[in-house]
């Protein structure tokens, strides 16, 4: 019983040290999916666009200051400027997290690309999303950058220096 007991506690320790570095794991996965979502979206949005030949857009659905694409978004034909349907494909609202869009996206609720794949910007734009979550814990946070050729690519961001 006492070896029992003895190995009960040994585990229970061990225990303590795991879960936090897990809890930690869990975080930054779940911050790694979001930023995929975000990335699947443009590459979905640009194969779309050459494939129908016209422009296709990634449409913020609930833009609020700060967290331009954090109330969800999706993918719709052409620009129509919300996500009612016909839509090609909608992404889920991130609760607690912001999507905020930075430099050229700054306080834009739509990227839209031509029949070429291209994203419709003005020459040279620096095209950047920031995701970032709700505290500390979940630094580092993720930036996708887009480029004039409509190519996104992710990489990470310190959100709370």
């Amino acid at each position: 019983m006492v070896e029992l007991m003895v190995s009960m506690a040994i585990a229970a320790v061990l225990f303590s040290f795991a879960l936090p570095a897990f809890n930690d794991f869990v975080s930054q996965r779940t911050m790694a999916s979001r930023v995929n979502d975000f990335v699947l979206a443009v590459n979905y949005a640009r194969s779309e666009a050459a494939r129908l030949g016209g422009v296709v857009s990634v449409q913020a659905a609930a833009a609020a200051a700060d967290n331009e694409w954090g109330g969800g978004y999706c993918v719709v034909a052409g620009n129509p400027g919300d996500c009612d349907p016909p839509v090609l494909r909608t992404f889920a609202p991130l609760d607690d997290a912001t999507l905020n869009g930075d430099g050229a996206l700054d306080g834009r609720t739509t990227l839209s690309f031509n029949s070429r794949g291209m994203l419709m910007l003005a020459a040279g734009a620096d095209a950047r999303v920031e995701l970032c979550g709700a505290d500390a814990d979940d630094d580092p946070g993720r930036e996708v950058r887009i480029s004039a050729i409509g190519r996104p690519d992710a990489n990470e961001l310190v959100c709370f220096p």
